[in-house]
């Protein structure tokens, strides 16, 4: 992925405190990059692209230099102090000629206007930072064209780990803090109390149960569990951020990746789905 960005970290204009951690978003956004391609590829040069919880800005800036009309939204949320000075030096500094991208410092919502409707319009680790998620993808549904696609990657909790905190799940959230609640304290994530307090623990489950239950269509994929599990083969940095058990683990289950056509949905560790069909009316 022929990010610039990776420029950014040599050529000494960023301030210190954020070239580490920029390390990690680029890394992150390169592998989020190859996840999307294959929607963006159905695309046309200048379609409207909207990106919830878009973080520091760098995938939202790369597709608006592959020629896509794109917003992105990211609120200054609790865990993610960083983000939006972050993604300030990282536009003052961003060298391809591409279109602006149109920056929200807000969540999406049932005020939110765009100039235009959205032919593509993703979350990716978005919903499980957000209590009242379901509000959430309706504003997102409501965001994009009757044709366009709502594409959804976030964690499934049924599989028993938390992924931030990496700490396994003890039958509920309120049992897992009370079991880890040194270690979460402990945490070097921002304002850590509020951020566990915020997760929202989606399931595949319980959110194919809700977007059916209200009409929605949603066309669940192993797309990004595929890609994940490849990623444990080939990323050192990633395994080694998600510390040695975890690791080992990622390693063995990306072996037996093969399996993972025959695992159903629900039981899969990433939800990624497709919304594409607006509620029918009567």
């Amino acid at each position: 992925m022929p990010y610039n960005s990776a420029e950014l970290l040599e050529n000494g204009k960023l301030p210190q405190n954020i070239q580490e951690p920029l390390k990690t978003y680029i890394s992150e956004a390169q592998f989020f990059a190859k996840v999307v391609t294959p929607d963006l590829s159905r695309l046309s040069t200048g379609s409207q692209i909207v990106e919830i919880g878009s973080g520091i800005g760098l995938l939202a800036l790369f597709l608006s230099s592959k020629g896509f009309a794109v917003t992105a939204f990211e609120p200054q949320s609790s865990g993610f102090d960083q983000m939006n000075e972050m993604r300030r030096e990282i536009v003052a500094n961003w060298k391809p000629n591409s279109p602006p991208v149109e920056f929200r410092e807000a969540l999406l919502d049932e005020s939110t206007k765009l100039d235009k409707l959205a032919d593509y319009i993703f979350a990716i680790n978005v919903i499980e930072h957000v209590p009242d998620y379901l509000t959430l993808i309706a504003n997102g549904i409501r965001a994009k064209t009757d044709d366009g696609i709502f594409r959804l990657i976030c964690p499934n909790y049924t599989v028993p780990y938390e992924p931030h905190f990496n700490i396994p799940i003890i039958f509920s959230k309120k049992i897992t803090k009370f079991i880890f609640k040194r270690r979460i304290s402990r945490s070097t994530i921002p304002n850590n109390e509020e951020f566990w307090n915020d997760l929202s623990w989606p399931t595949q489950h319980g959110l194919n149960k809700s977007l059916k239950s209200i009409g929605w269509e949603v066309a669940f994929s192993r797309d990004a569990t595929n890609e994940y599990l490849k990623r444990g083969l080939s990323d050192p940095a990633f395994i080694a951020r998600k510390g040695r058990v975890v690791g080992k683990l990622l390693k063995l289950i990306s072996f037996l990746s093969k399996i993972v056509r025959f695992v159903p949905p629900a039981f899969l560790p990433i939800i990624d789905c497709r919304i594409s069909t607006r509620k029918k009316t009567d």
